[in-house]
């Protein structure tokens, strides 16, 4: 399909001729290739929920080696925005926060709703739990010798399930006591070969008699519904996809009152489409996957309609061992699937895929440990100057250029002004270059305001420094008691530290000739040695906090 390449490869830059596309109605895309913290293969790639620690994006989390990294700060973004479009590997690129296993390998992880915790399964059969903050271990279960490859949350945050090489699906209390740290609550036995994939079905609507419902996809070529409210009789349905099942997806009816979600499997190099409650299949696509499908993403394709307003259709996403990404169109209505386009992304193997709420990113790992973000573009056409242009420049001067006539011909009648605005003496000498004389007149004022404003225009024009050169005793006192005394205050500190270096290199040689200035510059050494010790102080008590607010949060939650 040409609409579906060009839309793919302009907002995505997945495709080889990205740059045919690009420059007339899109800004370009941004692409990130960079070396995960870890040598190993990566396991898993995930995104948390947008609302941790007030992020506008959401963070990235790679399950790598023995450790989950977290890539969330504007280092991340800055990375992805200066390595646009090149494909070459970026290996100084350091995570925010590394979550550490002891040592084991990590194979899978999963963010709680709130993004606090994160639940992470080992190859040694641990489920972690971890603070994504402090990166402490809050509570450890365990499992077995088996290793873990799937976890998934409940919708409460305090239970979460597992499912490993064992076959066995196990659902954990987080609450539970230390004794029962090797005993899951609810063990879902019947799988005759390793889970790999894992999820919770909690519907919202009371009129169903499921209120939480397990789905597992295992090696063993089947797909089982749990009913884990049920004491007996627990699996509900079996489902034969034909092949080892990698990834499951569940995607909502085109009446989600009425209709159960559908249930979408990926094995081998086929999708399956199935209704959980009936165990219906009503679709089986045969991918053009050479190799097996290890993941698969559900994401919109927004398409802008002609009256300004955006049209969504969802696309399946699936990525495979061949290193190809191929995409899917989806009938909410019937769960009919088909093929529209396909890419090759990497010689590598892809063994993760996950995008975010917003479909604005899309990452993948691959099986040599290197990370690849593909970031949405924005339409140029629709984008609006969110601030006023300066003055002197190019916008500036073509301003209301394609504004229409204000309707009903309104006139606008503009004023001369009686009076002239008097300017002050420090703005007379700004006008005429005396930089010198400006700071002096702001200095007379006694105004903190004024010299604040002086000193920020002087540091703009470029002129701080011969605003305070060749001064004598008299008029180099004012500055100096001027620094001494406000340099401690939050709002001008940031600005005085940068004068009071300039201070120190241009007089630094004429140390000992003024006892006053030599007076003033003790006390400006005094003052900030204790503005120093009282920030320690203050970072100290800061630490017993946090240490305080997190024992009191660990222990609201073992309660």
């Amino acid at each position: 399909d040409p609409s579906e390449a060009r839309y793919w490869t302009t907002k995505y830059n997945l495709g080889s001729t990205y740059a045919s596309y690009t420059p007339n109605r899109f800004a370009h895309a941004h692409s990130l290739y960079f070396k995960a913290n870890s040598n190993a293969i990566v396991s898993k790639v995930l995104f948390g929920p947008p609302t941790f620690q007030n992020s506008k994006q959401s963070p990235l989390a790679v399950v790598s080696g023995p450790r989950v990294s977290l890539y969330t700060g504007p280092a991340f973004s800055r990375a992805l925005k200066e390595n646009n479009n090149k494909n070459t590997i970026i290996t100084t690129l350091s995570p925010d926060r590394n979550v550490v296993t002891g040592g084991h390998p990590a194979l899978c992880a999963a963010h709680r709703s709130d993004g606090r915790l994160i639940a992470i399964g080992t190859s040694l059969g641990n489920l972690l739990i971890c603070d994504a903050t402090s990166r402490a271990t809050l509570c450890t279960f365990f499992a077995g010798e088996f290793a873990i490859r799937t976890v998934s949350w409940l919708r409460n945050g305090k239970q979460v399930i597992s499912g490993g090489n064992d076959g066995v699906l196990r659902k954990w209390d987080l609450n539970s006591s230390t004794l029962e740290k090797t005993k899951a609550c609810l063990e879902l036995k019947g799988h005759s070969d390793a889970i790999k994939c894992a999820l919770v079905w909690q519907p919202r609507n009371t009129s169903v008699d499921w209120k939480e419902l397990a789905i597992s996809g295992s090696s063993d070529y089947t797909i089982r519904i749990w009913n884990m409210q049920q004491d007996e009789n627990r699996c509900l349905s079996i489902l034969q996809h034909g092949a080892p099942v990698e990834a499951l997806l569940l995607q909502p009816h085109a009446s989600p009152d009425t209709n159960p979600p559908w249930l979408l499997s990926a094995g081998g190099t086929t999708i399956k489409v199935w209704n959980p409650l009936s165990g219906k299949c009503v679709c089986t696509l045969g991918t053009q996957h050479s190799k097996t499908i290890t993941s698969m993403v559900a994401m919109a394709r927004f398409q802008d309609g002609e009256s300004g307003t955006n049209s969504t259709a969802m696309r399946i996403l699936t990525a495979g061992l061949d290193g190809l990404v191929r995409i899917h169109s989806w009938n909410h209505e019937t769960g009919q699937v088909e093929h529209l386009h396909g890419v090759k992304l990497v010689q590598d193997a892809i063994t993760s895929m996950a995008v975010n709420e917003s479909y604005y990113r899309l990452v993948f790992g691959t099986n040599t440990g290197i990370v690849i973000v593909k970031e949405r573009s924005k339409s140029i056409t629709k984008q609006r100057r969110k601030r006023e242009a300066r003055a002197g420049t190019y916008a500036y001067f073509t301003r209301g250029m394609n504004v229409s006539a204000a309707d009903g011909g309104t006139d606008f009648v503009a004023q001369q002004q009686d009076k002239k605005r008097k300017l002050s003496s420090f703005d007379l000498a700004l006008r005429q270059f005396r930089y010198g004389d400006a700071l002096d007149d702001a200095l007379n004022t006694r105004q903190p305001q004024a010299v604040v404003a002086v000193l920020e225009e002087l540091g703009k024009r470029r002129g701080l420094t011969i605003a305070l050169s060749n001064r004598d005793e008299e008029t180099l006192e004012p500055v100096l008691s001027f620094t001494v005394r406000y340099i401690t205050r939050p709002q001008y500190s940031s600005l005085l530290i940068g004068v009071a270096h300039k201070l120190c290199d241009i007089y630094g040689n004429i140390a000992g000739q003024s006892e006053t200035i030599d007076e003033l510059f003790d006390k400006l050494r005094n003052q900030i040695h204790k503005e120093c010790c009282v920030q320690k102080s203050l970072l100290r008590i800061v630490g017993q906090l946090d240490a305080i607010c997190t024992m009191a949060e660990m222990a609201e939650e073992e309660e």
